[in-house]
């Protein structure tokens, strides 16, 4: 418990570092938070960072933002001491056979990528995703 919250401390200083060093980009972050199991592994973490519209997540990418985000992300965690090996991608035996029900491809892609290359996952969406699939319930939009 106590590596839980060590490690909670330092994830949540370098993504608020990181947002900081962001508050000027166009487009603007509207929101960020973290969660995962990382007393059990520190490579079980996801990292959130929302945009308003779906519109400023396209500018974001095409713009090199969200790279730079995971970039800079990686390295304040990094510099705050969160373990190395926690980026690394390290191949995890899954079913060859796995078949997901009203999922687009790329939706099990992402799922597949997850599961195979198990690491510190940087990921994006917007308030307006959140609201457009399930009415702004953010619990269910993330589990």
């Amino acid at each position: 418990m106590f590596k839980k919250f060590r490690l909670e401390r330092k994830i949540k200083k370098a993504v608020n570092k990181t947002v900081k060093e962001f508050e000027n980009s166009i487009p603007k972050i509207s929101g960020h938070f973290f969660y995962g199991s990382v007393d059990i592994s520190p490579d079980n973490l996801v990292i959130w960072y929302l945009f308003n519209t779906n519109d400023e997540l396209t500018l974001a990418k095409e713009n090199g933002l969200c790279d730079s985000l995971i970039s800079q992300t990686t390295q304040n965690l990094l510099d705050e001491g969160y373990p190395k090996e926690a980026f690394e991608r390290t191949k995890i035996q899954v079913a060859e056979k796995i078949t997901y029900a009203n999922e687009v491809q790329e939706q099990i892609d992402n799922i597949m990528e997850s599961l195979l290359n198990k690491k510190v996952m940087i990921s994006f969406t917007t308030e307006q995703d959140i609201e457009e699939k399930v009415s702004g319930d953010y619990h269910l939009y993330f589990q």
